[in-house]
């Protein structure tokens, strides 16, 4: 009979043991999962805040200097949001070339988050030049 407690204790004794591992462990993964999450969102609120920047000087002379960014992804498809910018004063290249990283960027961090979103459909707003600046027409 004593054997076989004695026997009894040493197993529970490695299953707890076993078992302050399994927290530490799991605690490690959700610490390296949270770093690379933090650090995406920090990388795509610096592109959305460049975005800004670019999109800054609205200044116009004519409507068709006037122009509408669709922005970001939004997790059932679609842009976030509209900007709008002026041909006249924006690097559209560089535009472009932000807003497709900060797409990319924002749509894996939806992945990874497992984000959904309603699937309304946001129709693109039009801009226009009014007092010499790019605005969206109401």
């Amino acid at each position: 009979m004593k054997k076989q407690g004695i026997s009894t204790l040493l197993g529970m004794l490695v299953l707890l043991s076993g078992c302050s591992t399994v927290p530490q462990q799991k605690d490690l993964m959700v610490n390296q999962l949270d770093g690379s999450l933090a650090q995406l969102q920090v990388d795509t609120k610096q592109l959305h805040q460049r975005l800004q920047r670019l999109t800054a000087d609205k200044s116009c002379q004519q409507s068709t200097q006037c122009k509408v960014l669709a922005v970001g992804h939004r997790p059932c498809g679609g842009p976030e949001q509209y900007m709008v910018y002026s041909s006249k004063s924006t690097d559209e290249k560089l535009l472009a070339i932000t807003n497709d990283r900060y797409k990319k960027l924002k749509q894996e961090q939806q992945q990874r988050l497992g984000l959904r979103s309603t699937c309304q459909v946001v129709p693109e707003p039009v801009a226009a030049c009014q007092q010499q600046q790019c605005s969206l027409l109401p």
